[in-house]
């Protein structure tokens, strides 16, 4: 399978409340959005890979290590309008057609999975394709995790099952026995439906969640959602730097 109209975006701001400095935080001797950038060049898609920031020095920290980067505006509030700055920059002519966006602070995501994002984004009736793994208990009520209510057509679906996002939320849902669904925030889009997309004012619901991926739900774009196995960590707190800290130093 050929992903030639495929361009990988890693949006990444220094501004963080809860984690200062974030994407130049070390950990085990490299930072973390080069983490996110090796990870990027692992599934092997053959495209660009470009860190969208509005920072000079993680510009530097990425074309220090061979990468291209491109200066975006300070006054984006979600990832998904500065990876489509970035895109508009990089590609005037559009000759890339589908966009993989990854997250900067998910330093161990696999190139298997975003692998699996290219395959599925594929489908030109697929707008929006991410993922999602089993979540913990501990997880059920913990706002900062994301859960989503999946239509699958089946009881009990297994890894690499797609399924058609309902609703994201931060509360635990849906309710009774069923599996509850950790969404992690990468995303392959259609370029077209990213273009209308960045273009329409935030919903209701998402104000209201603040999960811009509402605003695509409540327009009537699709949303569909890969299961995986694979639980990447997400650091946006130090406990979480920490968890992934000990994750390297277990594998090196």
């Amino acid at each position: 399978m050929s992903f030639s109209d495929c361009i990988i975006i890693i949006p990444a701001r220094i501004g963080s409340s809860r984690l200062p400095g974030k994407p130049l935080l070390k950990i085990n001797g490299v930072s973390m959005i080069i983490h996110a950038y090796n990870c990027a060049k692992s599934a092997f898609l053959g495209g660009p890979i470009i860190v969208a920031t509005d920072d000079h020095l993680i510009a530097k920290e990425i074309t220090d290590n061979g990468g291209l980067a491109i200066m975006t505006s300070d006054k984006h509030v979600s990832g998904s309008d500065r990876i489509f700055e970035a895109l508009e920059k990089y590609d005037p002519e559009k000759k890339y057609k589908k966009i993989i966006h990854l997250q900067g602070d998910l330093p161990n995501i696999s190139g298997n999975l975003i692998q699996s994002l290219a395959k599925a984004i594929d489908d030109k009736k697929k707008d929006i394709v991410t993922v999602v793994v089993k979540a913990s208990p501990d997880e059920y009520n913990d706002p900062s995790i994301v859960k989503v209510a999946i239509a699958f057509g089946k009881e009990n679906p297994s890894i690499n099952d797609l399924g058609k996002a309902i609703y994201f939320s931060r509360a635990c849902i849906p309710s009774g026995n069923t599996d509850i669904w950790h969404h992690i925030g990468i995303y392959a889009w259609q370029r077209k439906v990213l273009n209308k997309f960045v273009n329409l004012p935030a919903s209701p619901l998402e104000k209201s969640e603040r999960l811009e991926q509402l605003r695509a739900i409540e327009i009537g774009m699709n949303i569909h959602t890969i299961v995986t196995s694979e639980h990447p960590i997400g650091v946006d707190t130090e406990s979480d730097l920490k968890k992934v800290k000990k994750y390297f130093e277990d594998i090196s």
